[in-house]
């Protein structure tokens, strides 16, 4: 306990993690394209984060999911599941969009929850994140933004290597099975006009275990998962002005243990994994394949005062789910054991023409205008052949006009408008039955069309470095998990299901701030709406339901940090925001959001010490809150349960300690994820109220790792 009391007293300051930066390189001084107008940070005024490539190193430290790097690096994103679906991990509440250098991983027609695990942390530069709806991208973007952008060569030398190797394990002791190791390789480098960069990696997980030494349960777990990466990226100038690029993009994620699930019970004891024999007919699940590339031509001046950005992307991805034995009280599938699948493909392309325009010696304008295309196809089968989501095919256009103008250097105003039109085309298909002798439901199939014109402005003004004031508006829409509906229907025609989109509406108003040029400090207030909602309930069958009552979110955000001296930098982060909805035939937000959308507040503290040259230690203290806003109901045995997604969220706190020492072109660097071997169960397990899914976080986990550069 008095080791805790005097940690805690390092970590004076909130703050945000991302902040952690090299002395000489700011992180307010990073040039940020997610905006689609590049610009840089600290002149973004809206709640835009740009998360390292440093503070991405330093948390994968003790943990590399890039699910766990998110929740801990973003105040606006909850925690990791620690499970392969990110199911509950929203932004600000509701659903964001997950891109790799500007190419969509969500897939919107059914969703996979699997978008946040779509790429290895070592082939990251840094994430740029956009907290709030968005406009910018279209549909998916009703809570916010994050781009994973890719590493790209940075030097002028012909071959420039790096090599890493790192063990990892929670016991140090023969025969637990817990231990992992992680490998990695990156060339890089430049020819004339040519560059390049080549990464690959694999990163094993052994048996998960949690605080008491007992395994954790594998049902959508990571124990015994081995995750695989290949990323290559060429460029060629033309000139200084133009430059083609391409990227290739490969990870997969898949679990083989010989761990099967046992006991569990909600708020009493949790599910854990004992050594066993899974059914025969089921098939090891994960992200078998994410495939993700393109080609970009860029070209500067194409035109007076105007530069070309032209790509064309595609992504290609086939994730397994979990196998389900056949429940007699609630069967699925004619009464059969199953295991689902979601294959999507994506082909896109996207159009920009930035221009800067001087209208006056004070008030200088860039436009960004162009256009939006994107073909997506997803089906869910089963892995046995039948196919419980038919193949959507959905066509994405979209033209968009974005501008910033700054006024005097003392206003910047931005505006835009964005028009999306999609049309999904659904074919003809059969429901599968819950019950081995009904008959398959007939669905005649047909064109959903959804068009929807968004907006968004921004007004921020540049009193001092000490207080720069902003407000904002922006709206967002998204499809809000079509196959899910669909795959259960029992109308005749699709167009009598209802399919209308969430729309939600976003103001926010906060501050940045400079103190006595090393205390800085930022402060958002949100507030968002949105007639149709998205939560998701368990239905009488089994299967989840999509509630569609209005709702309302309200939070703020809380962020500073500051270097004491040389040898100590501090700061953290505080996120609190509460979600209503409108119950049935009621004119007031009178029912809360489930924990499914709305995460318990956040503290996050922070402290790196360098105590010596080339030495640098970092600690991180994670606290959430309770959130314990339902109460239990009588279920069809007469029993008090909660509802699914209602369970009472209790505290958690966390410590993770990273710590790393250059000598020359070597660095030996230690992980320590949950210091204190604290029990605890995740917020996920605690929401879910489901037996099944009450399951606890890791233990203590040790990370060795050796890093050369050559």
């Amino acid at each position: 306990m008095k080791k805790k009391l005097i940690l805690l007293l390092l970590l004076q300051i909130t703050s945000q993690i991302h902040a952690q930066e090299s002395e000489n390189l700011e992180l307010n001084e990073t040039v940020v394209e997610t905006t689609r107008i590049p610009e840089i940070v600290k002149n973004s005024s809206s709640s835009v984060i740009v998360v390292s490539k440093e503070t991405i190193e330093s948390l994968a430290m003790s943990n590399p999911d890039m699910s766990v790097i998110l929740g801990l690096a973003v105040p606006s994103i909850g925690l990791s599941s620690n499970t392969t679906s990110n199911r509950s991990q929203t932004m600000r509440g509701r659903q964001m969009l997950i891109m790799i250098d500007g190419i969509p991983q969500s897939t919107p027609l059914r969703n996979t929850d699997r978008d946040i695990r779509s790429i290895s942390p070592f082939a990251i530069e840094r994430i740029e994140v956009i907290e709030g709806a968005s406009s910018l991208y279209g549909s998916g973007a009703i809570g916010g933004v994050v781009n994973f952008v890719t590493k790209k060569n940075n030097t002028d030398r012909l071959f420039n290597g790096e090599t890493s190797i790192g063990i990892t394990d929670a016991r140090f002791k023969q025969g637990d099975h817990a231990f992992g190791y992680k490998l990695n390789q990156q060339f890089y480098g430049k020819v004339n006009k040519f560059d390049y960069l080549v990464n690959g990696g694999i990163v094993t997980t052994g048996r998960g275990v949690d605080g008491e030494r007992k395994f954790i349960s594998p049902r959508y777990g990571l124990s015994d998962v081995m995750a695989k990466s290949i990323m290559a990226k060429v460029g060629y100038n033309f000139s200084t002005n133009t430059r083609i690029e391409a990227m290739y993009n490969y990870f997969s994620s898949e679990q083989d243990t010989d761990l099967i699930a046992a006991e569990g019970k909600y708020l009493q004891s949790p599910r854990i994994g004992i050594v066993g024999e899974k059914d025969v007919r089921a098939v090891n699940e994960g992200t078998r394949y994410n495939h993700n590339a393109y080609v970009k031509f860029i070209s500067k001046d194409i035109f007076k005062n105007t530069n070309l950005d032209l790509s064309l992307y595609t992504q290609n991805l086939y994730t397994i789910f979990d196998y389900r034995a056949n429940n007699p009280r609630s069967p699925r599938w004619e009464e059969t054991g199953g295991q689902a699948a979601i294959k999507a493909e994506k082909y896109g392309a996207r159009l920009n023409f930035l221009s800067a325009l001087n209208l006056s010696k004070d008030i200088k304008m860039s436009v960004l205008y162009g256009g939006d295309f994107m073909l997506d196809e997803t089906s869910q089968p089963l892995v046995d052949g039948r196919l419980w989501v038919p193949k959507l095919k959905a066509y994405n256009s979209a033209v968009f006009l974005q501008t910033v103008t700054n006024f005097y250097h003392k206003f910047s105003l931005k505006a835009g408008v964005r028009y999306d039109n999609i049309l999904v085309k659904v074919p003809n298909y059969k429901t599968i039955p819950t019950r081995a002798n009904q008959e398959w439901v007939s669905i005649e199939g047909g064109n959903l069309s959804y068009e929807k014109p968004t907006f968004n402005t921004l007004l921020q003004y540049h009193v001092a470095k000490e207080f720069n004031p902003y407000v904002s508006f922006s709206q967002g829409f998204a499809i809000f998990d079509l196959g899910r509906v669909l795959r259960t229907a029992n109308a005749d025609v699709v167009s009598k299901i209802e399919t209308d989109p969430v729309a939600t509406t976003n103001y926010e108003v906060g501050f940045t701030s400079k103190i006595a040029k090393k205390i800085n400090l930022k402060f958002a207030y949100y507030w968002s709406h949105s007639k149709l909602g998205s939560d998701l309930a368990a239905g009488d069958d089994g299967f989840w339901k999509v509630v569609r009552n209005p709702q309302l979110i309200q939070g703020l955000e809380v962020q500073a940090d500051t270097k004491i001296n040389k040898y100590v930098f501090v700061g953290g982060s505080y996120s609190y925001l509460e979600g209503k909805l409108k119950s049935e035939g009621s004119s007031t937000y009178d029912d809360y959001m489930s924990g499914l959308s709305i995460p318990a507040p956040k503290l996050t503290l922070f402290t790196t010490i360098t105590p010596v040259d080339n030495f640098t230690v970092n600690l991180m203290y994670t606290h959430t809150q309770e959130r314990n806003r339902f109460h239990p109901v009588l279920n069809n045995s007469g029993n008090l349960v909660y509802k699914e997604g209602e369970g009472k969220v209790s505290p958690i706190d966390l410590f993770n300690l990273s710590s790393n020492y250059k000598m020359n072109n070597m660095r030996i660097s230690l992980g320590i994820e949950n210091l204190f071997n604290k029990t605890y169960y995740t917020s996920s397990s605690m929401l879910m109220a489901r037996n099944n899914e009450y399951a606890r976080g890791n233990g203590r986990y040790y990370t060795l790792g050796f890093t050369v550069n050559y």
